[in-house]
Protein backbone atom coordinates (compact mmCIF):
# COMPACT_ATOMS: atom_id res chain seq x y z
CA UNK A 1 0.00 0.00 0.00
CA UNK A 2 2.60 2.46 0.79
CA UNK A 3 4.26 2.03 -2.71
CA UNK A 4 1.05 2.52 -3.85
CA UNK A 5 0.30 5.95 -2.15
CA UNK A 6 3.97 7.13 -2.79
CA UNK A 7 3.44 6.62 -6.78
CA UNK A 8 0.37 7.79 -6.88
CA UNK A 9 1.32 11.05 -4.62
CA UNK A 10 3.88 11.60 -7.42
CA UNK A 11 1.60 10.98 -10.49
CA UNK A 12 -0.89 14.14 -8.84
CA UNK A 13 2.07 16.28 -8.68
CA UNK A 14 2.97 15.36 -11.82
CA UNK A 15 -0.76 15.50 -13.26
CA UNK A 16 -0.91 12.13 -14.79
CA UNK A 17 -2.62 10.52 -12.16
CA UNK A 18 -5.33 8.84 -14.67
CA UNK A 19 -2.22 7.26 -16.82
CA UNK A 20 -1.14 5.86 -13.29
CA UNK A 21 -4.82 4.48 -12.57
CA UNK A 22 -4.60 2.76 -15.75
CA UNK A 23 -1.34 0.87 -15.40
CA UNK A 24 -2.05 -0.64 -12.09
CA UNK A 25 -2.31 -4.58 -12.77
CA UNK A 26 -5.34 -6.15 -11.82
CA UNK A 27 -3.73 -8.69 -9.39
CA UNK A 28 -2.29 -6.09 -8.34
CA UNK A 29 -5.26 -4.42 -7.11
CA UNK A 30 -7.09 -7.26 -5.81
CA UNK A 31 -4.04 -7.44 -3.34
CA UNK A 32 -4.29 -3.19 -2.83
CA UNK A 33 -8.01 -3.61 -1.96
CA UNK A 34 -7.71 -6.19 0.31
CA UNK A 35 -4.86 -4.18 2.06
CA UNK A 36 -7.39 -1.47 2.45
CA UNK A 37 -9.94 -3.23 4.05
CA UNK A 38 -7.66 -4.64 6.67
CA UNK A 39 -5.65 -1.38 7.56
CA UNK A 40 -9.30 0.47 7.49
CA UNK A 41 -10.95 -2.36 9.80
CA UNK A 42 -7.89 -2.82 12.39
CA UNK A 43 -5.60 -0.26 12.10
CA UNK A 44 -7.78 2.98 11.15
CA UNK A 45 -4.65 5.24 11.94
CA UNK A 46 -2.29 3.72 10.24
CA UNK A 47 -3.85 5.21 6.84
CA UNK A 48 -3.69 8.48 7.56
CA UNK A 49 -0.09 7.86 8.76
CA UNK A 50 0.88 6.36 5.44
CA UNK A 51 -0.78 8.73 3.43
CA UNK A 52 0.87 11.78 5.23
CA UNK A 53 4.01 9.64 4.62
CA UNK A 54 3.90 8.79 1.05
CA UNK A 55 3.29 12.90 0.66
CA UNK A 56 6.66 13.45 2.71
CA UNK A 57 9.03 10.65 0.92
CA UNK A 58 7.02 11.96 -2.64
CA UNK A 59 8.41 15.44 -1.67
CA UNK A 60 11.72 14.52 -0.84
CA UNK A 61 12.21 12.25 -4.23
CA UNK A 62 11.04 14.89 -6.72
CA UNK A 63 13.94 17.66 -4.39
CA UNK A 64 16.55 14.49 -5.30
CA UNK A 65 15.32 14.29 -9.09
CA UNK A 66 15.49 18.36 -9.20
CA UNK A 67 12.29 17.94 -11.50
CA UNK A 68 8.63 16.29 -11.25
CA UNK A 69 8.97 12.75 -13.30
CA UNK A 70 6.19 12.36 -15.92
CA UNK A 71 5.45 9.05 -15.21
CA UNK A 72 5.02 6.86 -12.00
CA UNK A 73 4.39 3.04 -12.29
CA UNK A 74 4.27 0.29 -9.71
CA UNK A 75 6.33 -2.34 -10.25
CA UNK A 76 6.48 -4.70 -6.84
CA UNK A 77 6.36 -8.02 -6.59
CA UNK A 78 1.76 -8.48 -7.20
CA UNK A 79 2.73 -6.48 -10.45
CA UNK A 80 4.23 -7.18 -13.73
CA UNK A 81 5.56 -9.90 -12.13
CA UNK A 82 7.01 -10.94 -15.54
CA UNK A 83 9.79 -7.82 -15.35
CA UNK A 84 11.31 -9.79 -12.07
CA UNK A 85 14.26 -10.69 -13.66
CA UNK A 86 14.96 -7.03 -14.84
CA UNK A 87 13.59 -4.87 -12.30
CA UNK A 88 15.65 -6.74 -9.26
CA UNK A 89 14.67 -4.62 -5.95
CA UNK A 90 12.27 -2.03 -7.77
CA UNK A 91 8.80 -1.00 -6.41
CA UNK A 92 8.57 2.05 -8.44
CA UNK A 93 9.25 3.21 -11.73
CA UNK A 94 9.60 6.67 -12.76
CA UNK A 95 10.10 8.59 -15.85
CA UNK A 96 12.44 11.56 -15.91
CA UNK A 97 14.42 13.63 -18.49
CA UNK A 98 17.45 10.90 -18.51
CA UNK A 99 15.20 7.92 -18.70
CA UNK A 100 13.38 5.79 -15.97
CA UNK A 101 14.46 5.93 -12.24
CA UNK A 102 13.90 2.65 -10.39
CA UNK A 103 12.98 3.27 -6.88
CA UNK A 104 13.40 0.64 -4.16
CA UNK A 105 11.01 1.93 -1.63
CA UNK A 106 10.99 0.57 2.57
CA UNK A 107 9.04 1.59 5.43
CA UNK A 108 10.87 0.67 8.53
CA UNK A 109 10.86 1.05 11.99
CA UNK A 110 13.44 3.63 13.46
CA UNK A 111 16.82 2.13 14.83
CA UNK A 112 16.33 -1.38 12.89
CA UNK A 113 18.12 -2.85 10.54
CA UNK A 114 16.47 -2.75 6.65
CA UNK A 115 15.64 -6.01 5.28
CA UNK A 116 16.59 -6.58 1.55
CA UNK A 117 17.40 -10.13 0.84
CA UNK A 118 15.62 -13.65 2.10
CA UNK A 119 16.20 -16.46 0.20
CA UNK A 120 17.06 -20.19 0.93
CA UNK A 121 20.04 -20.88 2.40
CA UNK A 122 21.37 -24.26 0.16
CA UNK A 123 21.50 -22.00 -3.22
CA UNK A 124 22.56 -18.84 -0.78
CA UNK A 125 26.25 -18.98 -2.06
CA UNK A 126 26.08 -20.37 -5.54
CA UNK A 127 23.03 -17.83 -6.11
CA UNK A 128 24.99 -14.35 -4.45
CA UNK A 129 28.67 -15.74 -4.28
CA UNK A 130 28.70 -17.62 -8.05
CA UNK A 131 32.79 -17.54 -8.23
CA UNK A 132 32.85 -19.54 -5.50
CA UNK A 133 33.77 -23.36 -6.25
CA UNK A 134 30.33 -25.08 -6.63
CA UNK A 135 31.28 -27.94 -4.37
CA UNK A 136 31.47 -25.57 -1.66
CA UNK A 137 27.71 -24.95 -1.51
CA UNK A 138 26.99 -28.53 -1.95
CA UNK A 139 29.57 -29.52 1.22
CA UNK A 140 27.70 -27.14 3.14
CA UNK A 141 24.01 -28.31 2.18
CA UNK A 142 25.71 -31.98 3.64
CA UNK A 143 26.82 -30.24 6.34
CA UNK A 144 23.17 -28.63 7.15
CA UNK A 145 21.78 -31.93 6.70
CA UNK A 146 24.12 -33.39 9.51
CA UNK A 147 23.55 -30.76 11.63
CA UNK A 148 19.88 -31.11 11.55
CA UNK A 149 20.26 -34.61 12.35
CA UNK A 150 22.32 -33.40 15.40
CA UNK A 151 19.95 -30.95 16.50
CA UNK A 152 16.89 -33.64 16.37
CA UNK A 153 18.77 -35.99 18.55
CA UNK A 154 19.72 -33.44 21.05
CA UNK A 155 16.01 -32.36 21.53
CA UNK A 156 14.47 -35.81 21.09
CA UNK A 157 16.99 -36.69 23.68
CA UNK A 158 16.43 -33.69 26.32
CA UNK A 159 12.52 -34.91 26.51
CA UNK A 160 13.38 -38.71 26.65
CA UNK A 161 12.25 -39.64 23.15
CA UNK A 162 14.48 -41.75 20.36
CA UNK A 163 14.75 -39.98 17.20
CA UNK A 164 13.07 -42.19 14.29
CA UNK A 165 14.89 -39.93 11.62
CA UNK A 166 11.92 -37.27 11.54
CA UNK A 167 9.58 -35.35 13.78
CA UNK A 168 6.57 -37.41 13.55
CA UNK A 169 6.93 -38.26 17.38
CA UNK A 170 7.91 -34.94 18.68
CA UNK A 171 4.19 -33.86 16.81
CA UNK A 172 2.61 -36.98 18.32
CA UNK A 173 3.25 -36.32 21.79
CA UNK A 174 2.16 -32.80 21.26
CA UNK A 175 5.32 -30.95 21.06
CA UNK A 176 5.25 -27.41 18.72
CA UNK A 177 7.33 -27.18 15.65
CA UNK A 178 8.02 -23.40 16.15
CA UNK A 179 10.55 -21.75 17.35
CA UNK A 180 8.96 -19.30 20.01
CA UNK A 181 6.78 -22.26 21.45
CA UNK A 182 9.65 -23.95 22.84
CA UNK A 183 10.82 -24.11 26.43
CA UNK A 184 14.43 -22.68 27.76
CA UNK A 185 16.63 -25.28 27.16
CA UNK A 186 14.98 -26.82 24.02
CA UNK A 187 15.49 -23.29 22.32
CA UNK A 188 18.74 -22.99 23.35
CA UNK A 189 19.61 -26.17 21.29
CA UNK A 190 17.79 -24.60 18.40
CA UNK A 191 19.89 -21.34 18.57
CA UNK A 192 23.02 -23.45 19.07
CA UNK A 193 22.00 -25.45 15.60
CA UNK A 194 21.57 -22.16 13.61
CA UNK A 195 24.47 -20.60 15.00
CA UNK A 196 27.11 -23.40 13.95
CA UNK A 197 25.13 -23.17 10.53
CA UNK A 198 26.49 -19.49 10.88
CA UNK A 199 29.49 -19.95 12.10
CA UNK A 200 30.38 -22.50 8.66
CA UNK A 201 29.38 -19.48 6.87
CA UNK A 202 31.18 -17.59 8.37
CA UNK A 203 34.11 -19.35 7.19
CA UNK A 204 32.87 -19.62 3.84
CA UNK A 205 32.65 -16.01 3.59
CA UNK A 206 36.04 -15.23 5.20
CA UNK A 207 37.82 -17.77 2.63
CA UNK A 208 35.66 -16.05 -0.36
CA UNK A 209 37.10 -12.56 0.58
CA UNK A 210 40.82 -13.57 0.89
CA UNK A 211 40.45 -15.70 -1.79
CA UNK A 212 39.32 -12.89 -4.50
CA UNK A 213 38.21 -9.78 -3.01
CA UNK A 214 37.29 -8.26 -5.97
CA UNK A 215 34.69 -10.58 -7.01
CA UNK A 216 33.59 -11.00 -2.96
CA UNK A 217 32.87 -6.82 -3.74
CA UNK A 218 30.65 -7.12 -6.63
CA UNK A 219 28.74 -9.65 -4.94
CA UNK A 220 27.50 -7.27 -2.11
CA UNK A 221 25.37 -4.92 -3.74
CA UNK A 222 22.74 -7.30 -4.85
CA UNK A 223 22.95 -8.61 -0.64
CA UNK A 224 22.53 -4.55 0.02
CA UNK A 225 19.30 -4.20 -1.42
CA UNK A 226 21.25 -2.52 -4.86
CA UNK A 227 21.04 -5.54 -7.02
CA UNK A 228 21.33 -2.65 -10.23
CA UNK A 229 23.72 0.08 -11.10
CA UNK A 230 20.37 2.49 -11.41
CA UNK A 231 18.08 1.42 -8.57
CA UNK A 232 18.22 4.33 -6.19
CA UNK A 233 16.98 2.88 -2.52
CA UNK A 234 14.15 5.02 -0.66
CA UNK A 235 13.71 4.02 3.49
CA UNK A 236 11.48 5.94 5.24
CA UNK A 237 12.35 5.45 8.84
CA UNK A 238 9.25 6.28 11.76
CA UNK A 239 8.01 5.87 15.07
CA UNK A 240 4.57 5.40 14.31
CA UNK A 241 2.19 5.71 15.89
CA UNK A 242 3.76 8.77 17.10
CA UNK A 243 5.72 9.52 13.77
CA UNK A 244 6.93 12.98 15.04
CA UNK A 245 10.82 12.51 13.86
CA UNK A 246 10.72 10.60 10.66
CA UNK A 247 13.96 9.74 8.65
CA UNK A 248 14.33 9.52 4.92
CA UNK A 249 17.61 8.26 3.56
CA UNK A 250 18.03 7.95 -0.23
CA UNK A 251 21.27 5.24 -1.26
CA UNK A 252 22.43 4.85 -4.51
CA UNK A 253 25.58 2.55 -6.12
CA UNK A 254 27.18 5.53 -6.76
CA UNK A 255 27.56 6.05 -2.82
CA UNK A 256 28.10 2.22 -2.52
CA UNK A 257 30.96 1.93 -5.12
CA UNK A 258 33.27 3.71 -2.84
CA UNK A 259 32.72 1.76 0.34
CA UNK A 260 33.35 -1.73 -0.94
CA UNK A 261 36.72 -1.55 -1.07
CA UNK A 262 36.63 -1.48 2.87
CA UNK A 263 34.60 -4.70 3.57
CA UNK A 264 35.66 -6.75 6.43
CA UNK A 265 33.93 -9.79 8.18
CA UNK A 266 33.78 -9.06 11.79
CA UNK A 267 34.63 -11.88 14.40
CA UNK A 268 32.07 -14.76 14.68
CA UNK A 269 30.12 -13.85 17.93
CA UNK A 270 28.71 -17.18 18.27
CA UNK A 271 25.07 -16.12 17.61
CA UNK A 272 23.09 -16.73 14.41
CA UNK A 273 24.47 -14.34 11.92
CA UNK A 274 27.64 -13.01 9.90
CA UNK A 275 28.10 -9.80 10.34
CA UNK A 276 30.09 -7.80 7.55
CA UNK A 277 30.92 -3.66 7.91
CA UNK A 278 31.41 -2.31 4.07
CA UNK A 279 32.66 1.18 5.13
CA UNK A 280 29.61 2.87 6.61
CA UNK A 281 27.23 0.27 5.59
CA UNK A 282 26.61 -2.96 8.21
CA UNK A 283 25.02 -6.19 6.49
CA UNK A 284 23.60 -8.52 8.89
CA UNK A 285 23.40 -12.45 6.93
CA UNK A 286 20.61 -14.46 9.18
CA UNK A 287 19.88 -17.74 9.61
CA UNK A 288 16.32 -18.43 10.05
CA UNK A 289 13.86 -21.33 9.77
CA UNK A 290 11.37 -20.75 7.02
CA UNK A 291 8.56 -21.11 9.62
CA UNK A 292 8.82 -24.32 11.33
CA UNK A 293 12.12 -25.97 12.45
CA UNK A 294 11.19 -29.54 12.04
CA UNK A 295 12.52 -29.54 8.59
CA UNK A 296 15.78 -28.51 6.89
CA UNK A 297 14.17 -25.10 4.71
CA UNK A 298 16.46 -22.79 6.35
CA UNK A 299 16.25 -19.03 5.27
CA UNK A 300 19.00 -16.50 5.54
CA UNK A 301 17.88 -13.10 5.80
CA UNK A 302 19.98 -9.92 4.68
CA UNK A 303 19.53 -6.85 6.27
CA UNK A 304 21.29 -3.33 6.21
CA UNK A 305 22.18 -0.46 8.15
CA UNK A 306 24.00 2.65 7.02
CA UNK A 307 25.80 5.02 9.20
CA UNK A 308 24.73 8.44 7.69
CA UNK A 309 24.72 12.52 9.52
CA UNK A 310 20.82 11.99 8.67
CA UNK A 311 20.34 8.76 10.14
CA UNK A 312 19.42 8.35 14.34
Amino acid sequence: MFEYLVAKEIAIIGKNELSFQKSLDTNYLNVLSQQDRMVRQFYPQMLSFLMNSAKEVSKILIAYLKEVPTSSKVVGKFSNSDLASEIHEADIILGVMRGPVLISLKLNKKTSYVNTKSGGIKSFFSQYFSFIDPKVQEEFNNFIDLEFNRMAFELHSLHDLDYPGNFHLWVAKGFSELPGDLDPESRGILKAYYARIAEEMHRILEKALKDNKELFQKALPALLGLGREDILQVIYFHDFPQNQNSVVELHSMEELRGELPKVKILKFGKISSVELEIGKWSLHIRVKPMNKFTTTAIKVNCSVRVKADSAS
